[in-house]
């Protein structure tokens, strides 16, 4: 009876052996290589954009017809509205300053596409403000209102709204006098003000990072500057994958910028990615892996140009983007590449 036990527990134990691996081998994905390269830099159409002048210091953003660009050195209004399709210039809103209806410090742009609706950080006042798309678009005079307010040492940096009890946010921790900033990923309750701090890799040191999220696809992605990774998880926080790329290493560098900006586009995954020295002209990416959502890589797309910020036309099925290059303003149509 005895030997009988200790088969069985022999038996439980080899089977939740095999289930431990099985788990890591599905959270943990490592490659060695990303070679699938296509070269698209001919099928890139130029965006002339000749009035008004946009610096170099800039982010773009979609959302229904418009194109707008965050000019974060523009004082008279920093956020510049385009009709996409056309890229006819409608509207300069946002002005900088300490009035009550200017921007301090302003942040990104947040799209609540439900509600017809965008919301915009002003970190010197730390509010989260609102702007009526329809109102703004007919009137630029139009004022945003209030849409809540944070505070330090914990605040949100970039957002991507779903509801007002769950959006998800990229979040500056700050420590000692702003001697120890990390940026984290969590879940915010614009209600309540509680902020829920998500999966973190264990591995990762100084955390800096671009995300996206998807209520479609049920959930946020970052990619790690600082390292050769990409960790998908689920809207609730939860670890669904860590992707690990060619050059990972736990050590953390300081002269080498992996991954950049990065979209969920429908059910792929587009990351910019550099793997340059952050010192050269090369820093700015050229490069956008693609990846299902369960962090298989897929191809990658090679645009001959260092790209600075992107979004994805889910209208047009294109990529609009901002570069460091020849070409400041440009959109590649994915059709037959996504």
């Amino acid at each position: 009876m005895n030997v009988m036990k200790t088969k069985f527990v022999l038996f439980l134990l080899s089977i939740s052996a095999l289930w431990g691996c099985s788990q890591q081998a599905s959270t943990e994905k490592y490659l060695s290589e990303r070679n699938n390269v296509v070269n698209v830099h001919d099928k890139v159409v130029e965006i002339h954009i000749d009035e008004p002048y946009i610096s170099s210091i800039f982010h773009v953003f979609i959302m229904d017809k418009y194109l707008f660009i965050t000019d974060y050195q523009n004082a008279d209004g920093h956020i510049h509205i385009f009709d996409k399709n056309t890229f006819q210039y409608i509207a300069n809103i946002a002005p900088k300053g300490h009035g009550p209806y200017e921007f301090v410090n302003i942040g990104e742009i947040c799209p609540d596409e439900k509600n017809r609706k965008f919301y915009v950080f002003d970190f010197g006042k730390y509010k989260l403000l609102s702007y009526d798309l329809d109102s703004v678009i007919h009137d630029p005079s139009y004022r945003f209102h209030e849409k809540t307010s944070f505070k330090e040492p914990l605040y949100p940096y970039k957002c991507c709204y779903i509801n007002d009890t769950l959006s998800l946010v990229s979040i500056v921790d700050v420590e000692n006098n702003y001697r120890n900033v990390n940026i984290l990923a969590g879940l915010w309750n614009m209600c309540t003000g509680e902020l829920r701090i998500g999966y973190e890799n264990p591995s990762v040191k100084k955390k800096r990072f671009q995300f996206d999220a998807s209520e479609e696809e049920g959930i946020y992605v970052k990619s790690y500057s600082r390292y050769d990774l990409m960790t998908i998880c689920n809207l609730d926080g939860s670890l669904k994958c860590n992707v690990y790329g060619p050059a990972w290493s736990k050590e953390i560098t300081n002269i080498c910028h992996y991954n950049m900006d990065i979209r969920i586009c429908k059910d792929k995954i587009l990351a910019l990615y550099s793997g340059a020295d952050h010192r050269s002209p090369d820093h700015y990416p050229s490069k956008i892996h693609i990846f299902d959502t369960a962090g298989n890589y897929i191809k990658t797309l090679e645009t001959g140009f260092h790209i600075l910020s992107f979004q994805y036309d889910k209208e047009k099925h294109r990529i609009i983007f901002g570069t460091n290059d020849e070409m400041q303003f440009g959109y590649l149509d994915l059709e037959g590449l996504l």
